[in-house]
């Protein structure tokens, strides 16, 4: 969702528009790297606010590789609805099991790129806030992580890769695709 971040990893990626995704809470989960990254999980009478982008066959690998597939994230059909009501089958990345299942807080500076992804595109922080409050309820953590240094990583380890969810651009924080 955070402009700055999609620009660089997804060079042909526009916006659409924002839009909301029905029965679904973004939450933070284990990314297997020590750090909770975002996702979506059903809920009902919940939503997740978010961006619609429009992608390229480039840009769509190049967010496989980013956001782990198919090993952390798999890619699911959703409908969201845009502000004028329309709506769309797009397409989500979300979090597989065993990570889904076990809440984790996300470190400092991917929050601020999500919260920052937020206010670039007029999309209220307060659910982000709320996920990572619930996450600190659900792990009794009271403060969240700083970013470990980066570790040096072998050409085909992908399980440093911290995906920027949902934004799931989860984004609340939710990203959405279309071709």
């Amino acid at each position: 969702m955070n402009l700055n971040q999609m620009a660089f990893r997804c060079p042909d990626a526009q916006v659409v528009d924002t839009v909301r995704l029905e029965g679904y809470r973004l939450a933070f989960c284990m990314n297997g790297g020590g750090h909770g990254v975002a996702t979506i999980l059903p809920e009902p009478d919940s939503f997740v606010d978010g961006v619609l982008w429009r992608i390229s066959e480039q840009d769509e690998q190049s967010l496989d590789s980013y956001e782990g597939f198919p090993r952390l994230y798999g890619k699911e059909p959703v409908t969201v609805v845009d502000p004028d009501g329309l709506k769309r089958e797009v397409m989500a990345y979300t979090m597989n099991s065993p990570y889904k299942d076990v809440p984790a807080l996300p470190s400092k500076s991917y929050l601020e790129g999500i919260l920052n992804g937020c206010r670039q595109n007029g999309i209220e922080t307060a659910s982000i806030l709320e996920a990572v409050w619930l996450t600190q309820r659900d792990t009794h953590h009271k403060v969240i992580p700083e970013k470990s240094p980066a570790r040096k990583m072998a050409r085909n380890d992908k399980s440093a890769l911290a995906p920027v969810g949902l934004r799931i651009f989860l984004k609340s924080a939710g990203a959405f695709y279309f071709a």
